[in-house]
């Protein structure tokens, strides 16, 4: 699913010999809202992802992107495996645009990261591994208990501290990440402003 965040991305070789789950822990109506802000850009971005219809594995999914006067819709129809998740991969990839559908080519997953300008900032140098630490956060109001990883890196040009959490009861993707310069100055962040199941 997205993927928002920090465009890591983690290649198996061995994944094409693994049994594919035959259904996800997503459902239908499963929604969730990122807030993207921080000086990497003039104007914050709010994404939101809401299953629309799961079959298996295969899910149907609406994604709405705003930022100041721009807002664009667009429908991802993904096959939901832990490579896919973690490669940003989908099947098909349909522009809304006035009731109108178009079907986008995605070649090299081309059209998908320019629909998702603006929810990631890609790191100078790859980013260090610093520390670890285990803690509570609360992720859209709800509280998890989270895997908060710290690296040091370089980000336009200026060197910062990258921080990511992993909450492994927390149904999206990522749960929060952010870069700051040494001053502390928020650089880049991306954070859930709420999640749940639309009835």
């Amino acid at each position: 699913m997205k993927r928002a965040g920090l465009c890591f991305l983690c290649l198996s070789a061995l994944w094409a010999c693994k049994p594919m789950p035959e259904t996800s822990k997503y459902e239908a109506g499963d929604y969730v809202v990122y807030r993207y802000s921080g000086s990497y850009r003039p104007e914050p971005v709010i994404l939101t992802e809401q299953v629309l219809s799961k079959n298996g594995n295969k899910l149907e999914i609406l994604v709405e992107w705003s930022s100041g006067k721009e807002a664009r819709a667009w429908k991802q129809f993904v096959t939901d495996t832990p490579f896919n998740r973690k490669n940003n991969t989908v099947d098909r990839l349909v522009l809304l645009d006035g009731g109108k559908e178009t079907e986008l080519p995605n070649e090299g997953n081309a059209d998908l990261f320019k629909l998702y300008e603006g929810t990631f900032l890609i790191p100078q140098r790859p980013p260090h591994h610093v520390k670890e630490r285990r803690e509570r956060l609360k992720i859209g109001g709800t509280e998890y208990l989270c895997d908060v990883k710290e690296y040091d890196t370089k980000v336009l040009n200026k060197r910062a501290v990258m921080k990511s959490a992993e909450c492994a009861d927390f149904l999206w993707t990522h749960a929060g990440a952010e870069y700051r310069d040494l001053k502390g100055e928020l650089i880049y962040g991306a954070e859930v402003l709420e999640h749940g199941r639309k009835k």
